[in-house]
């Protein structure tokens, strides 16, 4: 926007964006609550400008004249409609200028917008004066119109004007303890409520001595021998108070209690002569600043806080009374004194009411109540909006639904269904995509269908739906199969894109499960990964491959068995060993032979889950090999575990021959390893063991720790 500003020696282009941004951020505090995106957005613009001019000045003054802001004694644009409304909501409540210095900070000026919303409400000037002392604005200063500065009397001159009143001089030296209280001038009494507390409001709460706020009471409420407290002075002293700041209260109002309670006649009878209403407001004052009484003055107002039934007095009017401006019939009359009250309350009325007291909630059924909660859920009446829609578009009469109406329906859903998505509501989803469907080739609004079905059917659109499937769709596992079932096999691509790109194993595991769902359908793109020069993928891959690969797809692996990433070559070597592919056999040998642990321990382990016979001997052979310590020992264990899960009789000489070894040095080790061979006898063939079981029979309980052969080293 363009601003029109007369020449200022500010940059003006930046003071303008200034002051439009906190006009729209003060229009948004009035609209949003605080952490609302849009009021932290505005404010967040509107700080970073006044931030920008901070960089040129240490204070920025905006000065108000109704609809004119005024910087630096130059008048801004009056023709500039963002000026106008921003000074105008200024001059409203009567702010003279406003003044942002430099260590602003944005919760101040969120304070700052709050306020004149607030005080918008009531335009009351001493309201809003006082509202601004509970707001937090260090470095923001609000001065407003003083019209108490202007004197009207014809002939009296400018430079009288200008003198500080004698009160303001006096109240003054008694703050500050430069006068004693004494005899007080005629002139305190005189000082009207509003102008004192204004002028306490206005000193800093260190320049107040402590023993100035009785010298404040007592100058204020002078009494002598023939002047008594009177009503008129306690409401004066209750209008005092209530002015005063928050801070100030407390202690001011100490000191009234302090002053008054020295003459308890006076005050009780000020108090029969104040209000109702007045008395109350004296006692939540006390209740609110919670502040000490004497015990005779707590008594007083004790006696003041019940209500005297015995004083309240109604006038006869014709055959009724008159209460409180109320009339009342005879009829109220006589069944609120000694008439007869059943024939105003019949019995089964009062039978009623007693029903409702006896009445025990605990004893309900809730179950209806909790009907009542789902059917006013968001989500549920979310759901029936849903179906309402779909019904109307399912209507065939162009007297129901226009082509206009049809266009407007179709947009509604498409909006609905990406925020069905974004809440992982899939069930909707599918259930939108399948009544549009239904209703394409109708005769309702076919064109808005069909373009709304290309959109849901649109790469953009499915990864949208699969984002939504990392994060949400796991605790819907079902509804997210039924998505990927209904868009099919394009989908695939990007699942795959989504499982590359994915850091967290379990939600790869997740989308992994998603893919492996489709089978065989999901090979073709399998493939095309295959080659990817990232390990992580081909790893993934091959997994897949593995999970719903035919032994033909399976073949592909072949290359990958020897492959320098461990993980790689395992996924590869399961996909070679699951169709019992010699070269997956020749690599599981090769790995058996290996001179690394690991590998020769994963070899051992593959062994035994697919059971592979042609490793049978080279499995012996590293069973054969003699135990120098406890860990050779131990480390034969996996060796038994894989024979056994074989079964080959081949093995059964060389585990008869450790069954009836002995040793002394490591014994325990040696026990436990016959204890697992003893364990895994029942897979061989019963013929061939030629009672070895029961010869070795003992307690061989093996911890599911020992027992778990499909934990494969390295396969995560």
């Amino acid at each position: 926007m363009a601003d029109k500003t007369e020449n200022l020696p500010l940059d003006t282009r930046l003071l303008s964006d200034a002051i439009i941004e906190l006009n729209i951020s003060r229009r948004n505090v009035a609209i949003y609550p605080k952490d609302h995106p849009i009021v932290e957005h505005s404010l967040n613009r509107a700080f970073g400008f006044l931030q920008k001019l901070f960089e040129l000045r240490e204070e920025i003054t905006l000065a108000v004249a109704k609809d004119t802001l005024i910087i630096d004694s130059y008048c801004l644009d009056k023709q500039n409609p963002v000026y106008r409304e921003f000074a105008l909501c200024l001059s409203d409540i009567n702010i003279a200028y406003v003044k942002f210095m430099r260590g602003l900070a944005k919760d101040e000026l969120y304070s700052f917008h709050h306020f004149i919303f607030r005080s918008a409400q009531d335009t009351a000037v001493e309201n809003v004066q006082d509202s601004l002392n509970e707001y937090n604005m260090p470095r923001i200063r609000v001065e407003f119109i003083d019209f108490s500065a202007f004197d009207l009397i014809e002939g009296k001159s400018d430079h009288e004007n200008k003198e500080v009143p004698l009160w303001e001089q006096y109240v003054s030296g008694l703050l500050e303890g430069r006068l004693q209280t004494g005899e007080a001038p005629d002139f305190m009494q005189e000082i009207p409520p509003e102008k004192l507390a204004g002028l306490i409001n206005r000193a800093s709460p260190d320049d107040i001595k402590k023993e100035s706020y009785d010298s404040v009471i007592i100058s204020y409420v002078r009494r002598t021998s023939e002047r008594k407290f009177s009503d008129k002075e306690l409401k004066k002293l209750m209008d005092f108070i209530n002015r005063l700041r928050p801070d100030l209260k407390r202690q001011f109002l100490s000191s009234v209690i302090n002053t008054i309670s020295e003459d308890l006649d006076s005050i009780e009878k000020s108090l029969r002569d104040m209000s109702v209403d007045d008395v109350i407001n004296l006692l939540s004052i006390i209740n609110e600043q919670m502040v000490a009484i004497p015990e005779a003055l707590k008594n007083l107002l004790d006696k003041f806080s019940r209500i005297n039934y015995e004083n309240l007095e109604a006038f006869c009017c014709e055959e009724g009374l008159v209460e409180d401006d109320i009339f009342l019939s005879p009829e109220v009359t006589s069944l609120l004194g000694s008439g007869d009250f059943n024939s105003f309350v019949s019995a089964s009325y009062q039978q009623e009411i007693q029903q409702i007291i006896s009445f025990d909630a605990k004893k309900t059924d809730t179950k209806w109540i909790n009907y009542i909660e789902m059917q006013m859920n968001e989500e549920y009446i979310e759901g029936d909006f849903n179906h309402v829609v779909l019904e109307l578009l399912s209507t065939a009469g162009p007297d129901i639904v226009t082509p206009e109406d049809g266009k407007l329906l179709i947009a509604v859903l498409r909006d609905e269904i990406e925020q069905f998505i974004e809440t992982g509501r899939y069930k909707l989803v599918l259930k939108t995509l399948r009544g549009m469907e239904s209703r394409a080739a109708g005769n309702i609004s076919p064109e808005p269908v069909s373009d709304a079905l290309q959109h849901c059917h649109s790469r953009q659109f499915m990864s949208f739906l699969v984002d939504s499937f990392r994060i949400m769709g796991r605790n819907m596992r079902d509804d997210v199969l039924q998505l990927c079932e209904y868009y099919g096999e394009k989908i695939i691509p990007l699942l795959m894109d989504a499982l590359i790109d994915e850091d967290s194993p379990s939600v790869r595991r997740y989308i992994i499960s998603l893919i492996t769902h489709f089978g065989e359908k999901a090979i073709p793109e399998t493939l095309k990964y295959l080659d990817d020069d990232r390990w992580f993928v081909k790893r993934n891959m091959l997994y897949i491959l593995n999970e719903c690969g035919s032994d033909k797809a399976l073949q592909k692996a072949r290359t990958y068995c020897d492959h320098e990433n461990p993980k790689v070559s395992l996924q590869a070597l399961k996909c070679t060993l699951k169709t019992k592919d010699r070269y997956g056999v020749m690599s599981l040998r090769k790995q058996l032979r290996s001179e690394a642990g690991d590998l020769v321990r994963r070899a051992i382990t593959l062994s035994g889950i697919f059971r592979i016979s042609d490793v049978v001997p080279d499995l012996i052979q590293l069973l054969e090999k003699k135990g120098i310590n406890s860990k050779d020992f131990q480390d034969k264990i996996p060796i038994v575990k894989a024979l056994g899960q074989i079964g080959d009789p081949r093995a059964l000489d060389i585990l008869r021959k450790i069954l009836s070894s002995k040793t002394l040095l490591f014994k325990g080790s040696l026990e436990k390893l016959k204890e697992v061979i003893t364990a895994t006898l029942k897979n061989y063939p019963p013929e061939k063991t030629g009672g070895m079981i029961e010869k070795n029979a003992a307690p061989a309980k093996l911890t599911h720790k020992e027992d778990a052969g499909a934990a494969i080293p390295g396969d995560n």
